[in-house]
């Protein structure tokens, strides 16, 4: 498979990707697009799409661009293994993109977040944030293989998606 860059021409064909992928987080096209095309020029997004050809995308990712913090934020992604929905873990070889291209912007840092599904921390009330840290756990693939490739937790937003269900973030240190 070839990587693209997620431009005006691939976008369309990602956004339906991400609708037939996820259709319960992309429920439209539209919603799909709106979120990949960004006309916003405070907020700066950038992405690749990998695929046979850029009009049959398998799989993409989004990021943005945090110019102040020197950081590239993986904003959202998506793989479709053979009408599975994947996640980061499919996405190495973008990933690996991005990473080769916030170092030639000079980031120093690539983010990320992952759900707390299948964490040991899911559906339960955080008193203290270090100590959940302190004592994460899970096996999730998607986890493990961002731990395999040099991220690190480096903090958790309580409640991120509803009570009980939070955001692990993750971050990867480029210098």
């Amino acid at each position: 498979m070839e990587i693209f860059e997620l431009d005006n021409d691939s976008i369309n064909y990602v956004a339906t990707l991400m609708t037939h992928s996820k259709p319960e987080w992309w429920p439209t096209r539209e919603e799909a697009y709106g979120q990949l095309y960004d006309i916003n020029e405070a907020i700066k997004t950038v992405g690749w799409v990998i695929g046979e050809d850029r009009q049959h995308p398998r799989g993409w990712i989004l990021c943005r661009e945090l110019i102040g913090y020197r950081t590239l934020e993986l904003e959202c992604c998506g793989y479709d293994d053979h009408g599975e929905f994947k996640l980061e873990h499919k996405l190495g070889d973008l990933i690996e993109t991005a990473e080769k291209y916030a170092k030639s912007k000079g980031y120093l840092t690539l983010r990320s977040g992952i759900s707390s599904i299948g964490f040991n921390i899911h559906n339960q009330k955080i008193m203290d944030i270090s100590h959940a840290i302190k004592n994460l756990q899970c096996d999730r693939v998607d986890y493990l293989w961002y731990l395999e490739h040099g991220f690190k937790v480096i903090g958790i937003q309580s409640n991120a998606y509803e009570v009980g269900f939070h955001l692990i973030l993750l971050a990867k240190d480029l210098t």
